[in-house]
Parts: structure tokens; sequence; C-alpha cells
């Protein structure tokens, strides 16, 4: 899995398609449980197909982030997978942008917001 640091506080990875997706999602999870205090961005590109149990993980990672203030945001979805997304009616629950830089825009408005409420 391909990462790297966006800016300070914002990580990005760029996942792989099943069935390795699921693996990469836990060791993300585990990265991020260490000591990281990143925002998450999930390009999604390669994805076509996403299965109940990375589906899962990715909620799990998403808890992980929300319990700390962070956000996760993915990007660059096929519509497969977007519309997987939406019969499992993740759609609302989920940040979803067009692409990176969609994505860390997604990633300050919400940050942004997060701090105005507090």
């Amino acid at each position: 899995m391909d990462t790297r640091l966006l800016e300070p506080d914002v990580l990005y990875a760029l996942l792989p398609s099943e069935p390795q997706l699921r693996p990469e999602l836990a060791l993300l999870r585990q990265r991020l449980g260490e000591s990281e205090e990143k925002h998450l961005i999930l390009d999604l590109s390669r994805i076509e197909i996403i299965t109940s149990p990375s589906i899962g993980a990715l909620l799990l990672l998403r808890r992980q982030l929300s319990q700390r203030g962070r956000n996760l945001v993915l990007c660059s979805a096929r519509l497969a997978t977007k519309c997987i997304f939406r019969v499992a009616g993740l759609d609302t629950l989920l940040d979803f942008a067009a692409d990176r830089t969609d994505a860390m825009a997604v990633v300050r408005r919400v940050q942004t917001n997060h701090e105005l409420q507090v």
C-alpha cells in the first residue's frame, strides 16, 4: 500500500483491491492507533468491489479516527464502489471526494466545522 503525508496532519493511502483490502485497513488502524494523530484520506481508485468484512474494517477505522477528532475521507471511488456504499446506506455516514485535492478540502472544511462547534 502506498502511504504518504500530504501535510503534517494528513495521511494519504492508495488502497489495494480485494482480497488485500481488509488486511491493509487493519494495518492502517494499527498504525494510526499507536500514536499518529492524523486525518486520513483513502484513495479507492483501485477498488471495484468491496466486501462486507472490508466495509466493517473501514467503519472501525472511521470510528477510531472520529474518537480522536480526526476525519476520514474517501476519494476517487469508482461508480460500482459508490453504489455499494449507497445500497448499504453508508453514503451519508462517510465523507466522499472526487479526488485527492477535493479530499483535502473536505478534511479542512470538516475540521473547521468541528472547531467551531467546540
